[in-house]
């Protein structure tokens, strides 16, 4: 580690991690396992070297021997919980942070398994603290990595996720079954854990959890119309996560600048998105009057209360943290919709590509976005490539996705002014009048205007593309 990098280190240690901070939402310091690993001296640290093209596999791999190497050290007697790996990451670009965040979390319950909790930080790290997920809580000064033991107090981290709390309960559960004190909102998070249920014998229903999502399915009324309703809702929550993740998954091969590989990712998840609008046309064979008969069942709930289709909209771009707010609170809800609104969108890292293809500035996106330079840029990229190039497709892909969410808010339009008309919402909205101000909203605004600079025929689809004053060389 370089004395600058180790300078760093113990000033955000000294000066961030010991320290009290109004924004944690709770009292003591921001890492309470800080202070005292420091006086047991019981802080290992080492350096990961990487190399500037390194991928996410690359630092799952680095991770792994890191893990390795920490249940490889002696145990300080009496001091276990204490004991402290951390790594400061040299080489990684600033662009390629973000892969730190994909390597965690593929490695997470591999750690777990082992009794381990693995930590990531960075300037841009987007975990928010667990009392007040307004507030960033893991950015450090610069990129790395954190391991110790699983301690109780895990629990915060480790309750939502089934097989993750069944390794916490294997540890700690006797805590809490032998009515030992502990914490009364430690108490409630472990009662109400999830867990997976009993093996049934057949591959297939433990596979695919067929028997827990069945049960899942609780329509609260005897109307027999509530039941689609239902299943769309379920439905569509489920394919919210499964375009998030391959968004995130497009962003992850962004900043690796592998647009053929965030290509694929995009047509995934705008497959998904088209799947999402064909719930739609399943709710729009509700007749008023059958909708009518069971809504009084839904009371407040509304799709304003979806935060995983919260979470996606903040993923492309759509970041509002006036809507954030609605979820602080909300157990798990809150944490992952402030991760996404701390992270960057898609659209955020898009136009990193184009910086360091040389066709956007980079003071044309910080501090703020310059829309006729990114416009500008999206236009060149259309004039210059052909339709067999990776940058021309890629860029068609993000349309893809944008045009896909679009039609799913339109179609959203179009259903509820077909089954309610013009009344209020449930959960207090305007209905259609407020539908139709969301649907006006474009993704990827630039991408959509670049369209109006451009005209003449068809794209080509031979030849050599026209050089561009500021692309790198092939």
């Amino acid at each position: 580690m370089s004395l600058e990098a180790k300078l760093k280190f113990e000033q955000w240690m000294s000066g961030y991690l010991t320290q009290e901070n109004v924004l944690l939402g709770r009292k003591g310091p921001v890492c309470p396992f800080v202070g005292p690993a420091q006086e047991a001296g019981v802080i290992h640290l080492r350096t990961l070297h990487t190399e500037p093209e390194d991928a996410t596999d690359d630092l799952v791999h680095g991770l792994r021997d890191l893990l390795d190497y920490f249940a490889g050290l002696p145990d300080p007697e009496g001091k276990e919980s204490l004991a402290t790996l951390v790594t400061v990451v040299e080489g990684l670009p600033e662009h390629r942070w973000r892969l730190l965040d994909a390597a965690q979390g593929r490695m997470r319950r591999e750690a777990v398994r082992r009794g381990l909790m693995v930590g990531q930080f960075h300037p841009n790290c987007p975990e928010p603290a667990f009392w007040r997920s307004s507030f960033a809580v893991s950015r450090s000064p610069l990129p790395l990595v954190a391991i110790r033991h699983m301690d109780f107090h895990d629990l915060l981290f480790l309750h939502s996720d089934p097989s993750l709390f069944a390794e916490y309960r294997k540890r700690f559960g006797f805590r809490y079954e032998e009515n030992r004190e502990v914490p009364a909102e430690f108490r409630e998070l472990y009662d109400h854990a999830p867990q997976l249920p009993a093996a049934s014998g057949s591959s297939y229903i433990d596979y695919q959890r067929t028997t827990l999502l069945h049960a899942l399915h609780q329509p609260r009324t005897n109307q027999p119309a509530e039941s689609s309703f239902y299943l769309a809702g379920q439905s569509m929550e489920l394919l919210f996560a499964l375009v998030l993740e391959e968004v995130r998954s497009s962003q992850e091969a962004m900043v690796m600048d592998d647009l053929g590989r965030s290509a694929w990712h995009l047509r995934r998840g705008t497959a998904g998105m088209r799947l999402l609008s064909g719930f739609w046309d399943l709710l729009s064979t509700l007749s008023p009057g059958e909708f009518h008969a069971f809504r009084d069942a839904l009371g407040d709930a509304s799709g304003l209360g979806s935060y995983k289709y919260r979470a996606l909209e903040f993923a492309l771009g759509l970041s509002s943290p006036s809507m954030a707010t609605a979820f602080e609170g909300v157990p798990d809800a809150d944490m992952e919709v402030h991760r996404s609104l701390h992270d960057a969108s898609v659209y955020d890292d898009a136009l990193g590509v184009l910086v360091r293809l040389g066709r956007l500035d980079r003071a044309a996106i910080e501090p703020r976005r310059n829309p006729e330079a990114v416009r500008a840029a999206w236009a060149g990229i259309h004039r210059e490539e052909t339709v067999s190039s990776e940058r021309l497709r890629w860029s068609e892909s993000l349309m893809d996705l944008a045009q896909a969410f679009g039609r799913w808010r339109l179609l959203h339009l179009s259903t509820v002014e077909r089954v309610i008309g013009y009344k209020p919402g449930t959960g207090g909205t305007a209905g259609v009048d407020w539908l139709r101000q969301v649907a006006a909203e474009r993704v990827f605004p630039e991408l959509w205007e670049a369209r109006s600079d451009l005209g003449g025929g068809p794209a080509r689809t031979g030849g050599c593309p026209a050089a561009h004053p500021h692309s790198p060389s092939p």
